[in-house]
């Protein structure tokens, strides 16, 4: 019903009087709009909000740099400095912890299991608080899918646990967190020094983006194997941020599409970010001669368990990460008692300590 109701607002919606200025977003972004999967979709998002609108809104996007680095969209949106950014909550964990969980964690939910939270759980609402609570100015919308990212990249096979004991990793974030409970040794290498890092033997392995990215970037042709699954992100969400003023100032038919494009483009880009990383990881087989090799599955429990550990840290130091993934767990509780055998998609299962939910990792 909600969806037929945002349909009759777009459709009702006036198309912009001759000579009008259209509303106009400056809106940065975190990822070149030039990256597959990552950063197209901000520009995928841009040209159906412009098409609906008959060209009555606009988002002026700004590549990384253009005036906001990356790490500075939050705090400028918040201000008023620009109209909106297009993001991903993991860039804020740092302050807002809870964000990694709307962004993709360790193993966390897949693009089908976060769309279900948001749509039929608490996900958007939980979503908005976390920014409320911080005092931030900002609308927040899950927009696209922006698809799971490598495992890593490795300069060494990883056999058994006792292989990640001193694993140099260029690894972040949770993730990081995950590794050095595991054994690991993480390392801050920028993503542009990793040949560099990997020839002069200062990393081991290394965490980057996505398949598909991966393999836009060149990493393929230095280093020949990836492990899979993306344990540390099964999913990356990106979202449209918009000062609160700007947005309460939009009319609700204007606020109506702009939501209905995001909702749109998380559908669209649910189906589309997996079938660019399988297709980018069989390319970088057939063309490159990488291997792609699974993580044996005592490591995968090991990291799991780790992850345990760090999530009930986290939880036990802030209220609203804890309060969260509570109720992801929860949610997928919920979510198993009513699904039936044919139901699509599986939600999440939950570890038996509580403190993390896990799901199976996608080859």
């Amino acid at each position: 019903m909600r969806g037929r109701l945002l349909l009759v607002a777009i459709l009702l919606a006036p198309c912009p009087a001759a000579g009008a200025e259209p509303v106009r977003l400056v809106t940065p972004v975190v990822y070149g709009t030039h990256l597959p999967g990552l950063g197209e979709p901000a520009a995928r998002l841009a040209k159906l909000i412009e098409k609906r609108s008959s060209g009555g809104i606009i988002l002026e996007l700004k590549q990384p740099g253009d005036g906001t680095k990356p790490d500075e969209i939050l705090a400028k949106v918040s201000d008023g400095k620009v109209d909106a950014g297009f993001a991903t909550a993991s860039f804020w964990a740092a302050k807002l912890p809870a964000g990694s969980l709307f962004a993709g964690y360790p193993f966390g939910l897949d693009a089908s299991q976060y769309l279900a939270w948001f749509d039929t759980g608490n996900g958007r609402t939980l979503y908005q608080e976390m920014y409320d609570h911080a005092g931030l100015k900002v609308h927040v919308i899950p927009c696209a899918f922006g698809g799971a990212e490598a495992g890593g990249w490795f300069a060494k096979e990883i056999k058994t646990t006792s292989d990640l004991e001193g694993l140099r990793m260029r690894i972040f974030g949770l993730g990081g967190r995950v590794m050095s409970r595991a054994g690991a040794v993480t390392v801050l290498v920028p993503g542009g020094d990793l040949d560099t890092a990997f020839a002069k033997k200062k990393i081991d392995a290394a965490e980057l983006y996505t398949p598909a990215v991966d393999e836009h970037l060149g990493v393929k042709d230095k280093i020949k194997l990836i492990y899979q699954p993306g344990w540390q992100q099964p999913e990356t969400v990106l979202e449209l941020l918009i000062n609160k003023d700007r947005w309460d100032g939009l009319s609700e038919a204007d606020r109506a599409l702009i939501d209905g494009a995001c909702r749109d483009t998380l559908r669209e880009t649910l189906a589309d970010s997996a079938r660019l990383q399988t297709e980018a990881l069989d390319r970088m087989k057939a063309k490159d001669g990488v291997r792609v090799e699974q993580m044996p599955q005592a490591v995968l429990s090991a990291l799991r368990s780790a992850w345990d550990e760090v999530a009930k840290e986290e939880g036990g130091s802030d209220y609203f990460f804890r309060t969260v993934l509570q109720d992801i767990i929860k949610f997928g509780e919920a979510a198993q008692k009513t699904s039936t055998p044919e139901s699509s998609p599986a939600p999440p299962t939950v570890r038996g300590s509580g403190a993390a939910v896990e799901t199976n990792p996608s080859p």
